[in-house]
Order: structure tokens, then sequence, then C-alpha cells
């Protein structure tokens, strides 16, 4: 699948689904070894504190400071943890499949990957959440467009090892131009994600009903919630990444580089033509003009 490529808009609504059903096995087992963990956690402080988590943004942005326990405070947390491991697992995992190609991706390689990226990616997201949220108090128009430009800040800080701040100066350089067209993909996404989560939504409550808290069959709603909860997440974050990719090949255009670098090496080696002598037939009339021993050339030619 290629990477560094022009898309139209289709082909980067596709694109996540498209990488997500061809690299199926191999990142539904890493998101288990490397995020599992986390889900199977919050499922657990979820049933023993009997919390319920805002299941849209809108109700999020409502709660924000009108729930003040301990308890909301500690998972939200911890959420955002889980969030940063799923971010930088995700953003790594793409980025050896762009150096690799599928089939070579390795266990070992994703988590030294997501250690030296993990607290960059943190830092990042933590920095970019706060520009945003103050471009939301300022008549919120400032917001979106901050939480736009912002969307593949993630993916530069992983894919070109960047710091922080020179990442979010490439952030707003790449985004400037193609500002509209990254809401729109990110508006349809949304409206696809979202009735497909309201479908399963009604279907999960159709098995599993009214379920008691703390009960088992609520220990098992949580991991189902909170794993689809998980895959919506992994095609939200799959966009920017091929956002990145497609803004890469139209502004910086890496093809084109890595082709004149390859007609480069393919070109004759210059110090071939220093070994020529003046021996050499092929090359006889030219060395002419270099060979002062060679009187012939001032007669005239009958």
């Amino acid at each position: 699948m290629e990477f560094y490529t022009q898309k139209d808009f289709g082909q980067l609504i596709s694109a996540p689904f498209i990488f997500f059903g061809k690299e199926f096995k191999p990142l539904i087992t890493s998101i288990l070894i490397f995020v599992g963990p986390f889900i199977v956690i919050e499922s657990i402080l979820i049933g023993y504190f009997n919390f319920s988590p805002a299941k849209d943004v809108v109700t999020q942005i409502q709660n924000i400071g009108a729930n003040t326990s301990g308890t909301a405070y500690f998972i939200q947390f911890f959420e955002f943890f889980k969030n940063i491991m799923l971010y930088t697992f995700i953003a790594v995992y793409a980025k050896i499949y762009v150096q690799k190609g599928t089939g070579n991706i390795e266990t070992a390689d994703v988590w030294k990957g997501i250690s030296r990226f993990y607290w960059p990616v943190a830092g990042g997201q933590l920095l970019g959440g706060i520009i945003i949220v103050i471009g939301f108090l300022l008549i919120v128009i400032p917001g979106i467009y901050l939480a736009v430009a912002l969307a593949p800040l993630f993916v530069i800080i992983v894919f070109e090892e960047n710091g922080i701040s020179k990442s979010l100066t490439k952030s707003f350089e790449l985004i400037k131009g193609s500002w509209w067209l990254v809401l729109g993909l990110f508006i349809v996404m949304f409206i696809m994600l979202t009735t497909a989560s309201g479908i399963l939504y009604l279907l999960s409550e159709s098995v599993f009903g009214i379920v008691a808290p703390g009960s088992v069959n609520s220990a098992i709603y949580n991991v189902f919630d909170l794993s689809f909860e998980l895959l919506i997440s992994t095609f939200l974050i799959l966009l920017p990444i091929f956002i990145y990719g497609h803004l890469i090949a139209e502004k910086e255009q890496p093809e084109l580089v890595n082709k004149i670098a390859e007609i480069s090496d393919n070109n004759e080696d210059p110090t071939e033509k220093e070994t020529k002598t003046i021996d050499d037939p092929e090359n006889l009339d030219e060395n002419r003009f270099l060979d002062d021993t060679d009187t012939d050339r001032f007669k005239p030619k009958i």
C-alpha cells in the first residue's frame, strides 16, 4: 500500500480501512499486547468504582469541571496514558510498515519505537491539547482551527523524529492550504464511525440488556465497550497518518527526490573519466586538445 502518494478525498477516507484490513492480524495482535492491558485495567477500575464515562465529545466537554471526584480524575488520568499508548503505537506501527513493508513488522521493533516516542508524543499531545482548549475559550472558532491544524502533530513527532516545537511548526506548515480538506475528512469519518457506533451500541444493549454495576456481565460489557471504543479510535488515529503521507507527497514530493537519487546513483562515476588515456581511440579527438606533444594537430589538412 503506497503511503507517500497524493490521494483524492475518497482514497484518503478509505485508506485507514484498507490498511486495517490488510494488517488486521498483526495489528490486532500488537494492539492486544501493547494496549490490551490498559483496557483490562480501565474496565476493572470502571466496574469497581461504578464510574460511567461520557459516550460523546459534547457530554465530555459539558462535564469538564462538573465531576470533581477523585475517582473521575484518576480514571481520566489513566485514560490519558492509555490514549497516548494508542497514538504512539499506531504511529510507530505505520512508520515501520512504511520502512519495511507488510509482513516485516516485529514486536521488538514496535516496542523499541514506543519506548522512544511515548513521552515525546505525550508531551506533544498535552501541549497541543492545552493550545486547543485555549482556542475554544476564544469564541470556539480558533479552537476548531487549531484542532484541525494540530491533527498530524503526533505523526510528525514519530515519523520525522523532531522535537515538540519543530513538530508544532511543521504541523501548521503542512495543513496550510489544505485545512478545509482535512476538516472535511474528519467530519465524514466522524459521521461514518458515529453511525457504526450507534448501530453496534444498540446491538450490545439487546445482548447485554441492563447490567447491574459490579456484576460479571457488567465487567464483560465494560471490556466490550472499551474494545469497540479502541477500534473507533484506531480509525480516527490512522486518518491523520495517511493525511500526513498525502501532504508530504503534495508539498515535498519525497518520491521525486528518491528517483533523482536513484538516477544519480546509476550515472557513470565521474572518476572514470580521469582514468581514460589518450591512447583510447574513443577519446582520441578529445585528448588531442590536451596533449602538448601532439604537434600534428597544427598541420593544415589537405
